[in-house]
């Protein structure tokens, strides 16, 4: 069945793309564009947390991974376009446990697929797609089994538009733990799409989803989303147990006043209700958890070097069960990310969760940047991390003062291709809560890019 299902969607996008094609041929004004982007990467890893547990080694690793896209674009009038963007991604590892996997070429695979029609009132898009909404801490990304290698979604949006400025998007997705739209092999590794835990090799989940996503522009200065998700995770197997099914409802808010020219402020609450199923020694349990943020901004907006400085806390309901263990009949309270299992925010952060399942934390913190020369931007963030519950057999709460910093610079434009780069470091200093044989965790990335 789930196969069947499959070949239907997919054969559904391919279809769509094929007549929305054949349909623009008669069409008058039907434009081509084209293009592409580069990202290298070099990254070094030291002392990073065990995933999903209250220890931390002391193992480090660095390698180079380039991913590649190239895309396509048809145009037909002002109310169709097709789009179709393919990628790749290989890697050169040092120090790991398999120094071979994601040897070059790996695999080829098309990451965009979709049709588009709009008017002034409504729009649908079908197939392929990248989504990010808000600021992305509910929905940012389809496939995160596969790190940033690609963010897709395979969904159905429908667009409406009302009032002057505002608009609502229903969705639908469905994500399988395989990507059945890619040529050729990645070496040493499997890309599970979903996976929370890896499986042999696969876990075998499945996501998928309905939601309502509301952006209300009405009012210049109050600027605010409201939202409903609801999403299913199939049960799954990893190496070390299998895992039961579980679906839930998140329902949230988010509003960005702008409370003078140069002070803004951002808060997001969205609560979460569902059951997780049974079986596999799990007993059927009630999901009842949430997430809150809240960041107050001042930009020197007319001011040398335009400095910004955000004060905010981020809040991640915590279970002491976590979410691999339970007491029979109680509720399980820890937040889960829904579509927005990535790095978010920071990779030391993220590497304490498995595959990127933020849960269970308290983050104060300062966030601080400058602009000295355009386009060369300065930033820094800092606070100190808690969980909201002792899980994993931890003895503390504190799981580390975090630092950040990043410097964003352009490079000279050469025959049409734009250079970029970035710079990022990380630390977290391990508290309390972390059993680490290093004190600190490290993270340094060198990132070049090239668009065209």
């Amino acid at each position: 069945m789930k196969h069947r299902i499959r070949m239907a969607w997919l054969g559904s996008c391919s279809v769509a793309f094929v007549l929305s094609a054949s349909a623009q041929e008669a069409v008058d004004g039907i434009t081509f564009d084209f293009g592409g982007d580069i990202r290298a990467r070099y990254e070094f890893v030291d002392n990073f947390p065990d995933k999903g547990q209250a220890t931390a080694g002391s193992a480090y690793s660095d390698y180079l991974r380039f991913r590649t896209r190239i895309w396509t674009r048809m145009e037909a009038g002002e109310n169709f376009s097709t789009t179709l963007r393919l990628g790749n991604e290989f890697r050169a590892f040092r120090n790991t446990s398999n120094n071979s996997k994601q040897k070059f070429p790996d695999e080829l695979f098309i990451d965009n697929l979709f049709v588009e029609w709009q008017d002034d009132t409504f729009g649908l898009k079908l197939g392929r797609q990248d989504i990010e909404k808000g600021a992305g801490r509910i929905i940012a990304d389809g496939t995160p089994g596969d790190g940033s290698r690609s963010t897709f979604f395979d969904a159905a949006v429908l667009t409406w538009k009302f009032g002057e400025k505002s608009n609502v998007d229903f969705i639908g997705t469905w994500s399988h733990y395989r990507n059945e739209l890619s040529v050729g092999h990645s070496h040493g590794n499997v890309y599970d799409m979903t996976k929370i835990r890896s499986g042999t090799p696969y876990s075998k989940m499945d996501e998928y989803g309905l939601m309502a996503y509301a952006e209300i522009r009405e009012t210049e200065d109050l600027p605010f989303d409201v939202y409903w998700v609801w999403k299913g995770e199939e049960s799954y197997r990893s190496t070390c147990g299998h895992y039961p099914s579980r679906n839930f409802h998140t329902v949230g808010m988010r509003v960005v006043p702008q409370i003078t020219h140069w002070l803004a402020a951002e808060a997001e609450a969205a609560y979460q209700f569902g059951r997780v199923d049974s079986g596999f020694g799990f007993s059927s349990r009630n999901i009842s958890a949430g997430m809150l943020y809240g960041g107050l901004s001042a930009t020197g907006k007319d001011v040398d070097w335009t400095p910004s400085l955000t004060l905010a806390t981020l809040y991640l309901s915590g279970d002491k069960d976590s979410y691999y263990q339970t007491y029979n009949g109680t509720t399980d309270s820890g937040w889960n990310p829904v579509f927005n299992r990535t790095t978010w925010f920071s990779e030391i952060s993220s590497g304490m969760y498995d595959q990127y399942r933020w849960s269970n934390l308290i983050y104060p913190h300062v966030e601080a940047s400058v602009e000295p020369v355009k386009n060369h931007k300065f930033s820094v963030q800092l606070g100190p991390m808690y969980a909201a519950a002792k899980d994993n057999g931890a003895t503390g709460r504190r799981r580390g003062f975090f630092t950040q910093g990043k410097y964003a610079f352009p490079l000279p434009e050469i025959a049409g291709v734009k250079f970029g780069g970035t710079v990022v470091g990380e630390l977290l200093d391990y508290g309390s809560y972390y059993d680490a044989e290093k004190s600190v965790a490290t993270f340094v990335r060198l990132q070049l890019t090239a668009k065209f």
